[in-house]
């Protein structure tokens, strides 16, 4: 495969027009853009909760599972030298050097000032990395980042973002149609519950991302759209946020419907 010819500088470039892209699913004259970007037979976008407090059936493993499987089933692995949206935002609470990871043959299309070829080994160490400095992983197809990083074929890319306040999954999507912003599923079997501790103080409100909890009666609600990343939980000082998964057979099915998108070998 040859490599594409996409400097960082221009991929950022692209990633500050990313508004646009999902505000066009929303636009009947604009919205062939967006399925450009976003087509539903080529997305399918799952965020892991990793609170400790998580509650699985007993016995189950923990989601993160689900990308350690692809990690280990892939051919290639490939991470970004930096987060574009990290870098873009200017973020400050967040290392902008711990990038996207990427999976699959189509990452030897990556060219080198944007990505960096790894091992299977370092690819693991870069989740373990990501997420004990506290950020939330999102896995799966999306057609939008082969377009951005010149690959060939993005049936052959898996994405695996690791995603803070900042990241264009969580700023953009809200912006999408319904329709797009389905394509964002929840974990199978998450349930996000909030216990009689809570106390109204909407810190949880703030920190979601979807603008999915409110606080009703001086009681925070959660919103059906709600995807279950864990961000409420990971926040909420009164230990108020109760997010369960009640399928023993998530992680299955979780990697089948990702893998049905995408071969990573």
């Amino acid at each position: 495969m040859g490599r594409s010819k996409k400097s960082f500088d221009r991929l950022l470039s692209m990633y500050k027009h990313r508004d646009l892209a999902f505000r066009s699913t929303r636009v009947p004259v604009l919205r062939s853009i967006g399925k450009l970007i976003m087509p539903p037979s080529g997305v399918t976008l799952t965020y892991l909760p990793v609170n400790e407090d998580l509650e699985l059936p007993e016995g189950t493993v923990a989601p993160l599972a689900v990308i350690e499987h692809f990690i280990n089933e892939a051919s290639d692995h490939l991470t970004l030298n930096r987060c574009p949206c990290r870098s873009e935002k200017g973020c400050k609470d967040f290392d902008p050097e711990l990038g996207c990871l990427f999976l699959g043959p189509a990452v030897r299309d990556v060219d080198p000032e944007v990505g960096t070829l790894i091992s299977r080994a370092q690819a693991l160490e870069h989740l373990r990395e990501a997420t004990d400095a506290g950020l939330v992983s999102c896995v799966g197809k999306f057609k939008g980042d082969a377009l951005m990083l010149g690959v060939k074929d993005h049936h052959r890319l898996l994405t695996i973002c690791h995603c803070c306040p900042c990241c264009c999954i969580s700023t953009c999507m809200p912006l999408a149609s319904r329709e797009a912003r389905d394509l964002l599923v929840k974990l199978e079997g998450v349930s996000v519950e909030i216990t009689g501790e809570c106390n109204g103080c909407g810190r949880c409100v703030k920190y979601c991302v979807f603008d999915q909890i409110r606080v009703v009666d001086g009681v925070a609600v959660v919103g059906e759209e709600c995807k279950g990343c864990g961000r409420c939980a990971m926040a909420c000082r009164q230990d108020a946020v109760r997010i369960t998964i009640d399928n023993p057979d998530y992680v299955e099915q979780c990697i089948a419907r990702i893998g049905a998108l995408v071969e990573v070998r």
